[in-house]
Parts: C-alpha cells; sequence; structure tokens
C-alpha cells in the first residue's frame, strides 16, 4: 500500500465520520422538534424519534394512510410517497396557521419545518376554555329578568246623576219614578227642584215652559232603566190626574229664544257603571264560571353541548363552527369549539337552521364532518348540506344538539 492510497483511505474515513455525526446530528433534531409537535397534536412523543414510525405519523396526522409510507422504500413509487408527505405536511402547517412556505420547508428541509411548527405560540392553551369570543358569549347569552311592569291601576266609574225634570207651568212638579237599581249613589239623593211660580214673567233668554197634558215627561234625558214598555203608563196615572187642573190651561205664545238649545248627553245606565263604596268587593258570580287557561306561547331555544358537557346557547339561524372562526355578516353567530386535540379548522362547519330543524354543511374542513347514527359514522360531502340527527363529528370533537322549551 502506497503513501497516497492509506492518505485517500484516511481522509475517506474522515469524510464518513463526519457525515455520521452530521446525519445523527440532524436526526436528533428533527426528532426533538418533531416530538413537540406530536405533543401538541395530542400523540405520544416517542413517536418522534423512531425512524419510519414518525413519517407514518406525519401521514395519519395529515390525512393519508399511515401504510404509505411505504412508497419510501419502492424506487419510482417513492415520488408518490414525497407527494403524500407534502399533502400532509401542508394539512398539519395549516392547523398551527402557517401558509405555503412551511409546506415548501416541510418537503426540502423537514427538520426546520418541524421547528418552526414547534416554536409556534399556541393561540390558547391545550384544554383552557375559550376566553375571548365563545366564553364572553356564553356569558352573554343568559336570558335577562323580565322588565317589571306596573300594575294598571283600577279606574273608579265616575257616578252619574240623573237629571231633574222639568216642571209643567200652573201646576205642581211631576215626581218622576227612577227605576230602581242595585246600585248605591256616592252620596245623597239631589234636592228636589222648587218649582216654577205661574205668575212669574217669561225672561227673554229662557224660553217659558209651555202648559199641555202632554208634557209630562222630562227632556232632559231618556229614562235610566226601563225595564218593562208600560213603565210610561205607570208614571202618568195616579199623579198627574191628581195635579193636574180641571180646566184646560191657557196657551202661550212661544218665545223665540235667543241661543239655539245645546245637546244633552244621554244618561249612561247605571248598570253599567256600577258605583262601589269604600272597602266593597264587586260580587261575581263565581259558581257557573270556571278558570280560563291562557295559553302562553313557547318559546324554544337551541344549544350546542360538547361531549365534556360545556354548553354553547346557539342565538342566530346561521352558526358557523371552527377553532378560530371569524367574520361581520349580520346575521351569522361566529362560534369557537374548544379543541384539546387540535382537529378543528380555522372555519369548519356550517349549522343552518330550517324549521324545528338544523342542517349541517363542511366548510372544506381538514378532518372532515362526521354524522354518528346508529353507531355509525358517516362523512358528509364538502359543501353538501345534511340534516343535522345524531352525534356531529368535527375531527375529534364530539357535539350535539339540544332544544329547550319555556313559557
Amino acid at each position: 500500500m502506497t503513501d497516497k492510497t492509506a492518505t485517500l483511505l484516511v481522509l475517506t474515513a474522515v469524510i464518513a465520520l463526519i457525515a455520521v455525526i452530521v446525519g445523527l446530528a440532524v436526526f436528533l433534531w428533527y426528532a426533538a422538534a418533531l416530538s413537540r409537535v406530536f405533543a401538541r397534536r395530542g400523540v405520544e412523543p416517542w413517536r418522534a424519534w423512531v425512524p419510519v414510525l414518525n413519517e407514518a405519523e406525519i401521514l395519519r396526522l395529515g390525512g393519508g394512510p399511515a401504510w404509505g409510507v411505504v412508497f419510501f422504500f419502492i424506487p419510482v413509487v417513492c415520488l408518490y410517497a414525497v407527494v403524500l408527505r407534502g399533502m400532509a405536511a401542508h394539512r398539519i402547517s395549516a392547523t398551527f396557521g402557517r401558509g405555503a412556505g412551511a409546506t415548501v420547508l416541510a418537503v426540502l428541509l423537514p427538520p426546520v419545518w418541524a421547528t418552526v411548527l414547534a416554536s409556534t405560540r399556541d393561540p390558547r392553551p391545550a384544554g383552557a376554555p375559550q376566553s375571548g369570543g365563545a366564553g364572553r358569549r356564553e356569558a352573554a347569552v343568559r336570558p335577562d329578568a323580565p322588565a317589571e311592569t306596573a300594575a294598571p291601576s283600577p279606574v273608579s266609574p265616575v257616578p252619574v246623576a240623573p237629571s231633574a225634570p222639568v216642571p209643567v207651568a200652573g201646576s205642581e212638579p211631576v215626581p218622576t219614578a227612577i227605576a230602581e237599581s242595585d246600585t248605591r249613589a256616592p252620596s245623597g239623593p239631589p234636592p228636589a227642584p222648587e218649582p216654577v211660580p205661574t205668575s212669574e214673567p217669561v225672561s227673554a233668554s229662557e224660553p217659558p215652559p209651555i202648559s199641555s197634558p202632554f208634557l209630562d215627561a222630562p227632556i232632559a234625558s231618556p229614562v235610566v232603566s226601563a225595564p218593562e214598555p208600560e213603565a210610561s203608563d205607570s208614571i202618568r196615572s195616579p199623579f198627574l190626574e191628581q195635579s193636574l187642573p180641571d180646566e184646560p190651561p191657557e196657551l202661550l205664545q212661544p218665545v223665540e229664544p235667543t241661543e239655539p238649545p245645546q245637546p244633552v248627553d244621554p244618561v249612561e245606565s247605571v248598570e253599567q257603571h256600577a258605583i262601589l263604596e269604600p272597602g266593597e268587593v264587586l260580587e261575581q258570580d263565581d259558581e257557573a264560571g270556571e278558570t280560563i287557561v291562557v295559553e302562553r306561547p313557547v318559546a324554544v331555544a337551541w344549544s350546542l353541548v360538547t361531549d365534556d358537557g360545556v354548553r354553547f346557547p346557539l342565538e342566530a339561524d346561521v352558526v358557523v363552527l371552527g377553532r378560530r372562526p371569524a367574520g361581520d355578516e349580520p346575521g351569522v353567530q361566529y362560534l369557537a369549539v374548544p379543541d384539546t386535540t387540535r382537529t378543528l379548522s380555522k372555519q369548519h362547519a356550517c349549522l343552518t337552521r330550517q324549521g324545528d330543524g338544523w342542517t349541517v354543511a363542511d366548510l372544506d374542513s381538514t378532518n372532515g364532518v362526521f354524522l354518528e347514527q346508529d353507531g355509525r359514522e358517516r362523512r358528509i360531502a364538502s359543501g353538501e348540506s345534511t340534516e343535522l340527527n345524531g352525534r356531529l363529528l368535527l375531527g375529534s370533537v364530539g357535539l350535539r344538539l339540544e332544544r329547550e322549551e319555556s313559557r
């Protein structure tokens, strides 16, 4: 062996040793960063330290088949494996808020990609309740106490006194029979009007009463209550025959009034406005009647409940669910759902109220939307709207709808 050959062998050994050291350092760097990424996604960190298994776990977290790692060991087909890994890395980067740049790093420099994701600050600690929109929304939807309204004060009926009859000239005042009623007046009976003397001269401003046997009733207002049509005959009978003179009275010429007579408002029936004494209670016929049940409208409220028992009231007819949904569209509720598994997209699914039920649609989420019915899971196609019956799975987060009725 010549010196030149020996020198070449030594250089080769040194270069190989340096390559092994550098490769081992890169692997340790990559495994340490990837273990932090796995821990934040709810995966056991030790899987990042096992070769081949760590790549299979990346494919699984990205929504692909874990057995696709075998494609890396097949010539030519390994290019397809690189594409699968790039797609999985892109989906994982999206859950950390990273874009296409992180995908390029995942393909060209995997250790740098894992370090970037591991150093990305989590929007909130895993398992912590939402302190922003979701927390405030849950506190803000508590039903307000009903405003107290003042009870309307009872209105006392206004007592109506019957008007005094107009006396007939040349005769004694004719007493008018008032229909008997079971009501009480607030004060004593009104004083009887004094009769007008026949010798008093007629005033120019007030027309004198015309003496006639037919004017036997007051002209002010109708009778307060007339239960029988023969009441008018009873008024005329014995009183008029005793008070009217035997000879027909002399008729006087009417005087033109200076002012037109004002219409007299009819007296309301005393039976319609019963007057009660202080402390007296109006008696009602409580034996024949029954209590009427008032039907009040039923208020329906919907809530979204997680498997952990956290309740989120639904305040709008359109609700966008996700890890960090955002928007300002009127009439839309953006609800942030707690996710310790990091499997929710920023805007994962949309709930829409249809009559007395709800429909759900997938907003092109990473891990999809599933409906669990009778123990079986069915995935909803992206953009498809399906009636929500049963348990809802957004990634790994389980939700259910609850209906509450109140009167």
